[in-house]
């Protein structure tokens, strides 16, 4: 298995028979012997390299996952297990990993030298187990029953605009007044242009025609700070642009309620020294931040 692993990193038999002090022949060895095994393929092979089959694909995810439990267990055994150390395979949205959570990446890299982090920031819902993933930050609950997370503060929708454009526009004080307005919508193109809100409890769904719509959050946040319209966000991702006035937040009476956010993991895989001392790091970085833990909060 080990083996096999570390063809799949090097996408070569002799890359691994390098890393591992072994000879070519005993590399081919070793995977025909665990392809027998297994009755599968798990590389395609040419002349030139090796690649992974789809099999091959599941098969490194979980037998990666395997020998890092393995580590494990030889390291607590043998009273190594003092620090964390190996490689940790982090998730996380794409602007809250980029404000909130690289900073403790960092922080954490500088105290653990022997640790390597693999970032994977994107605002897709990653499967932690097929994406060989440790710890996972996501907004919301989890709807996996066998994951285990840790609430780290909580967030909300916010609509907001520049002063530049509420001054030049009819004001906004119900939510059915947004359909008079120029409207920028963060979309995977896929998502009907609904802005769902709620009054006495009553969810009050705005069908809407967006004059910008951009699969980044990013772009959405600077058409509004250009005063093109009116967009709406998680309140971390416009956080720093409300506290400076740059936009002023509209229609809190009926947003949705706080959601929290939380650090996963898959069950079990918590009493990890690395997974356990990174959530620790990030409970830690994130208590305290008046972004993620406002007054509304309370």
């Amino acid at each position: 298995m080990r083996v096999f692993v570390e063809a799949a990193k090097s996408g070569s038999f002799i890359g691994a028979a390098d890393t591992m002090s072994m000879s070519a022949p005993a590399v081919t060895r070793c995977i025909a012997y665990l392809e027998t095994q297994l009755n599968t393929r798990l590389f395609h092979r040419t002349t030139r390299q090796v690649r992974l089959s789809e099999v091959g694909e599941h098969y490194l995810s979980h037998a990666s996952r395997i020998l890092a439990d393995i580590e494990h267990c030889e390291a607590a055994v043998s009273g190594l297990d003092l620090a964390p150390q190996g490689e940790l395979n982090v998730t996380a949205p794409i602007l809250f990993g980029e404000r909130y959570v690289t900073p403790i990446i960092s922080k954490f890299l500088k105290d653990y030298p022997d640790i390597t982090i693999n970032g994977h920031f994107h605002d897709d819902v990653v499967n932690l187990i097929d994406g060989n993933i440790d710890i996972a930050i996501r907004i919301g609950n989890p709807k996996d029953s066998s994951l285990y997370g840790v609430t780290v503060g909580y967030v909300k929708r916010v609509t907001c605009a520049a002063p530049c454009y509420l001054e030049a526009n009819p004001p906004i004080n119900k939510p059915e007044d947004l359909k008079q307005h120029s409207i920028l919508y963060p979309t995977r193109f896929n998502e009907p242009t609904v802005w769902t809100y709620h009054k006495k409890g009553k969810p009050v769904p705005i069908k809407l025609t967006p004059r910008f719509q951009s699969n980044q959050n990013r772009a959405a946040i600077n058409a509004a700070l250009d005063g093109v319209g009116v967009v709406r966000l998680m309140s971390y991702q416009v956080a720093e642009e409300l506290k400076r006035g740059e936009l002023i937040s509209l229609l809190e009476d009926v947003e949705d309620k706080k959601l929290p956010i939380q650090v996963v993991s898959v069950e079990g895989r918590k009493n990890l020294t690395k997974v356990k001392m990174f959530i620790d790091y990030v409970k830690t970085g994130l208590a305290k931040n008046e972004y993620l833990n406002p007054k509304w909060n309370a």
